[in-house]
């Protein structure tokens, strides 16, 4: 089957509406088919079919075959290899919206959330081995250590890591009492990880020696795909391990947040100024001058937050003049009652 086949048949899968017709179209650092076709996803009324390209010649032509056919095309904006795939999406998409998303983005948020949901959103002092020292081990190490587990952070390349290592604690909150840790010694961990993590582009790394770690009863999480050999599978389910594959998506929501009716209120109904006489209304963020009503959105306000101090805070009630008094009473009986 070619490309032009294994698009037509995603297609031909939708059941929504245009206007919520989406396409992905992401690259990877793995060695890979130079076109490969991923698992449909659904959320918050939008539908998407997926794909992964790296070679920019069939990247090519999957924009130009989706083009008009799906309401947005979902372009990975990151550099993975030499592959510039939203470049090829700008000279070649001319009738779907072109929205930039970054997978690895969505990838971090379906690893916390299954780890969530796993441990019943309770992750205090579990003890995590994450393998894999780059931008998703990275990042993950610091989720999970924000949610007070306790973080081993290894990878092939030892010095990079307790760079990493060093890098990632300044991030963390003064107060929180769990650090991220560099694996120096192996030997302290038998038999004492509830968690083991891979994320790494390399396939076959977390070997059965592994196993040697976790607790009966704990859990494997491949977040790279392929990072576990089939003797540690093997290894991990005879010591009652729980094997698990990353699935991303539980995350999809993620990646369409930006496209939501949600995001769309938030910037044309909630954040904005408007003026009522002469009083200036600010919402949603915007840094009122001083004297500045803040209210909760910009079209039909509820309710008024407080007066704008004008660097970036609000008033006091007790600072407050009497014209900034009678601008609120004004603004509470003439917007809020309206």
């Amino acid at each position: 089957m070619d490309i032009k086949e294994k698009i037509q048949k995603e297609m031909i899968s939708f059941t929504c509406n245009f206007n919520f017709r989406v396409a992905t179209v992401g690259t990877t650092v793995r060695e890979s088919q130079p076109f490969a076709v991923l698992p449909r996803r659904k959320s918050l009324g939008y539908e998407a079919i997926n794909f992964l390209v790296i070679d920019p010649t069939y990247a090519e032509e999957c924009f130009k075959l989706l083009d008009g056919n799906v309401q947005y095309i979902l372009v990975d904006i990151e550099s993975k290899k030499t592959i510039d795939l939203m470049e090829i999406a700008n000279k070649t998409v001319k009738k779907a919206k072109i929205v930039s998303y970054k997978p690895n983005d969505t990838t971090l948020e379906a690893a916390d959330m299954f780890l969530r949901n796993y441990f019943r959103d309770n992750l205090k002092d579990k003890k995590v081995l994450i393998y894999g020292a780059g931008n998703l081990g990275s990042k993950l190490s610091l989720r999970l250590a924000e949610r007070r587990a306790r973080v081993y952070l290894d990878s092939r390349n030892k010095e990079k890591t307790k760079e990493i290592v060093n890098a990632l604690n300044y991030l963390i909150p003064k107060y929180s009492k769990n650090h991220i840790t560099a694996i120096q010694n192996y030997d302290e961990l038998i038999n004492e990880v509830d968690i083991l993590i891979a994320f790494t582009s390399a396939s076959n790394v977390i070997s059965p020696l592994y196993s040697h770690y976790l607790k009966k009863h704990s859990l494997a999480l491949d977040g790279g795909i392929n990072n576990f050999t089939s003797d540690f599978i093997i290894e991990a389910n005879r010591n009652s391990v729980a094997c698990y594959r990353l699935d991303v998506r539980t995350a999809f929501p993620h990646s369409v947040l930006y496209l939501s009716s949600y995001t769309r209120d938030f910037y044309q109904n909630i954040q904005g100024e408007s003026m009522i006489g002469n009083i200036r209304l600010v919402a949603g963020g915007i840094i009122g001058n001083e004297g500045d009503i803040v209210v909760d959105r910009i079209k039909d306000p509820k309710q008024i937050v407080g007066i704008a101090n004008g660097i970036g805070g609000l008033k006091l009630e007790s600072e407050y003049s009497d014209k900034e008094r009678k601008n609120i009473e004004r603004i509470k009986n003439t917007v809020l009652q309206s």
